[in-house]
């Protein structure tokens, strides 16, 4: 897989992409410093005022739904709008979708009002927005006994029925659009132990589709933060916050 994650890493650090956030409030400067390290430019702001002026020159947009209220609907309506309109790349993330009425409403909205590029979640949030039974709790999905070929047929059937690219997080992380699809089997156990190691995801993701908006590129992407993974947990075994301190993207 390296052979197809440098590429991706030399294309966003040469174009150096601007990514406007509509963040998870608990997870916003892990996102931030995610998007740096790789050589995008983030930009996190709270007013929807300033939701459309700031697309403009931004070159992707990250929707996280992690904290959902009034006012962050607002904001990922009017910047979502607004990149549809200059054809720049839009990725969501329906947190815990399943979890309330409000967050299955939010994301309902989004999603008739919004051409998304790319939609991720872990297994039971995609399943949720497809209508489908899965097991989970919370933000968490209990995808144990899910086997490869289910999740794959998921992602399929939800790239189908919202017309985008669908990214199903887990053990192995799934990437399709309808037609074709990649299993990344890189990562580590201690991304599940800390929280917003999806929501950094999210921002790599984005950073990559600025660049090059394609199923290759995501699945690319998907590795730089599995490998790092990897890479931090070899160095700190069983120490969460050593590893979360030092996994970044050299």
């Amino acid at each position: 897989m390296t052979d197809k994650i440098l590429p991706i890493i030399k294309k966003i650090r040469n174009n150096n992409p601007v990514i406007l956030n509509i963040a998870n409030s608990v997870t916003q400067q892990h996102v931030a410093d995610a998007i740096n390290y790789i050589g995008a430019s983030p930009i996190m702001f709270d007013d929807p005022d300033e939701a459309e002026d700031l697309m403009q020159v931004a070159d992707g947009l990250s929707i996280n739904l992690g904290t959902p209220n009034d006012h962050v609907f607002k904001k990922a309506l009017l910047a979502g709008k607004k990149a549809n309109q200059a054809g720049k790349p839009i990725l969501v993330d329906p947190v815990a979708v399943s979890a309330s009425a409000t967050r299955q409403k939010f994301f309902t909205e989004l999603s008739q009002e919004i051409d998304f590029s790319l939609i991720r979640g872990n297994a039971a949030e995609i399943a949720a927005i497809c209508k489908q039974t899965w097991k989970s709790r919370g933000i968490d999905d209990n995808d144990q006994n899910a086997n490869t070929a289910d999740k794959i047929a998921l992602a399929v059937r939800a790239a189908k029925t919202f017309a985008c690219a669908v990214f199903i997080s887990g053990q192995k992380d799934i990437i399709s659009d309808g037609r074709d699809t990649f299993v990344v089997s890189n990562g580590n156990s201690q991304l599940k132990t800390n929280v917003g190691s999806g929501d950094m995801l999210d921002g790599i993701l984005t950073s990559a589709l600025a660049v090059e908006n394609s199923l290759v590129s995501a699945a690319s992407a998907s590795a730089i933060l599995s490998i790092s993974a990897e890479i931090a947990a070899d160095k700190y075994p069983d120490k969460p916050m050593s590893f979360w301190s030092s996994y970044s993207i050299n």
